[in-house]
């Protein structure tokens, strides 16, 4: 089985904007909540994928427009009855696959599953929020679902 998820193309297209109905209209507005996060929301120009997620943009800054390589590792190390903690995940993994990204948060799929021909995928990173939504021929044979923990590792091209 293979645990991963390779987004390299994926383009910001808005950054903290909220659908909200005005005069009858629902439309677009920027809404920024809290002065350290924002939420991208992101897609792909070669696969069906689409993205939202919460960003430390005081340390990591991104803009519209911005390239970026998303990659999403399912890390299904503790088990249940297991003495370890989620500090542990750090041994399982090569340090030159972290070295060679940008920004990286440890988390947990809280939702996943599957709509129509599609499949989607809610994350949490101690409450920055992710949401991954797409074909679902790019999910296939892949180790996600609830409680496990996943790796998020993000670099501008």
């Amino acid at each position: 089985m293979n645990n991963e998820i390779l987004c390299q193309d994926l383009i910001v297209k808005e950054i903290d904007m909220i659908s909200t109905k005005i005069n009858n209209k629902w439309v677009k507005v920027k809404n920024k909540i809290f002065s350290k996060v924002s939420r991208i929301f992101a897609n792909s120009s070669e696969i069906d994928i689409e993205i939202t997620l919460d960003v430390n943009t005081e340390i990591y800054p991104i803009h519209e427009e911005d390239k970026f390589e998303l990659k999403l590792l399912s890390i299904n190390i503790l088990e249940k009855n297991s003495k370890k903690n989620d500090q542990d995940w750090k041994q399982y993994f090569d340090k030159n696959l972290i070295e060679n990204y940008e920004y990286v948060m440890f988390g947990t799929i809280f939702h996943c599953g599957f709509e129509e021909k599609n499949f989607f995928i809610y994350g949490s990173f101690g409450g920055l929020l992710l949401k991954i939504f797409g074909d679902l021929d790019l999910l296939s044979n892949r180790e996600f679902y609830v409680d496990s923990k996943i790796l998020l590792l993000i670099k501008k091209i």
